[in-house]
């Protein structure tokens, strides 16, 4: 009898694609990379809009919902396509019949893989970026861009807080593994959940052609939505939101224009309520018109931007591990960072950039312009942040990270 070689068929349970952010990205590795190895990968989320998340590459990837999706116009959509998904999860299990097991990357990903496995007697994987922030909210945390999830936020909190605890604990820990987004956010993750097993699996970068490292980052242009960029330049890519402190950034920036007045700040994405108030921001400091907000860009236009930059500044002091900053070592751009959160994982300090105490604007300006002035030092810092993604945080790690555990259930 001929012997059947079919790799598994593997679902994958996301929170959603609503955004673009660096937990999507790593669902979309995942899928991109297992596919590479011959599974069949199925991805399922509550919430889906392609406008609004990776809207030039997501549909590459056959991304299939849930739930029916409700009109854009319809109010608190994603809210109520979220409770629906969850409470209609049992119903769904024979949806999935015929996958080998599932893989819950963040909640309720983990809380529908928690169930339909359950239902279907067969393994489940998890995978957190983060503990779930409704339940466990950063200071002064807001969803500044999903506005539906103030109102889960508040219903949780207020009435259902101790089953939806126990749930998300449960769903979590019931799994084969629990693979963690970074040893920074582990110990967070670690001390809320407590689980018997876990496995320290970052997410990572792709490393751009060796032949960027020669490129001259102080002289030519970079085109990018309409503008025309002229080097050197200090790149900062994250979602417009509060927590992200972008007004670091563009406080930095100042101080560095005392030293440097051509040097750019370049903030690419897609406007949210913040944006207006970074652009009054930078007006009062006297450098708007040396902050340039691109809008949203392509991921083909994203790279040119890491490529082309002087370096790279990074100012949220509590990100979990920060996919940005890997992406931009990984083009060969040195990183200034606080030493606080994911950048202490994947920054080594005085090599591939500085990790700078923060909130110490001074010292982080005196960085910067120690780098400007150092071209030499800069370049060789940058051949040193690629090498280093290369060596230890790719794409390719993650999933081989991923399937080792799956090869032990299937």
């Amino acid at each position: 009898m001929k012997k059947n070689t079919q790799k598994p068929r593997i679902a994958i349970f996301h929170c959603g694609f609503i955004y673009t952010g660096g937990g999507e990205r790593i669902v979309l590795e995942e899928i991109a990379g297992l596919r590479k190895k011959g599974y069949k990968v199925g991805c399922f989320v509550p919430t889906y809009d392609p406008k609004l998340s990776y809207p030039d590459i997501i549909q590459e990837y056959g991304i299939k919902t849930f739930v029916p999706q409700l009109p854009r116009w319809f109010p608190l959509r994603f809210a109520f396509q979220m409770v629906a998904s969850c409470l209609l999860a049992p119903f769904l299990a024979v949806r999935f019949k015929d996958y080998h097991l599932f893989l819950g990357a963040n909640q309720p990903g983990a809380y529908m893989a928690w169930v339909v496995a359950g239902i279907l007697k067969k393994p489940y994987f998890v995978y957190l970026s983060q503990p779930n922030r409704v339940l466990y909210p950063r200071d002064n945390e807001n969803w500044q861009n999903v506005k539906d999830y103030y109102l889960l936020n508040k219903v949780i909190n207020s009435c259902f807080r101790p089953i939806i605890a126990l749930l998300d604990k449960k769903s979590i820990t019931g799994g084969k593994n629990l693979f963690i987004n970074g040893s920074f956010v582990a110990k967070e993750i670690v001390k809320v959940y407590r689980p018997k097993i876990w496995a320290d699996c970052p997410g990572g970068a792709k490393p751009a052609p060796i032949r960027v490292l020669s490129r001259d980052p102080l002289k030519g242009l970079v085109k990018i939505n309409g503008y025309r960029l002229k080097k050197p330049y200090i790149l900062f890519t994250s979602r417009h939101e509060p927590w992200k402190r972008f007004d670091l950034a563009i406080e930095v920036l100042a101080k560095v224009n005392k030293e440097y007045a051509d040097v750019r700040l370049v903030i690419p994405g897609a406007e949210t309520s913040l944006t207006p108030k970074l652009k009054q921001l930078a007006a009062r400091l006297g450098v708007f018109d040396k902050v340039v907000f691109t809008g949203p860009i392509s991921q083909s236009s994203l790279w040119n931007l890491y490529q082309n930059a002087y370096l790279y500044i990074f100012t949220s002091e509590k990100e979990d591990l920060g996919i940005v900053v890997e992406e931009a070592q990984a083009s060969g751009t040195p990183v200034v960072a606080w030493r606080s959160g994911g950048p202490t994982v994947t920054v080594v300090d005085g090599e591939t950039g500085f990790l700078i105490t923060p909130y110490d604007q001074n010292k982080m300006a005196e960085k910067i312009v120690y780098l400007l002035n150092n071209p030499q030092i800069r370049n060789r810092m940058g051949k040193a942040a690629w090498k280093h993604i290369k060596d230890n945080f790719t794409w390719e790690k993650h999933v081989a990270c991923l399937e080792s555990e799956f090869k032990k259930f299937i």
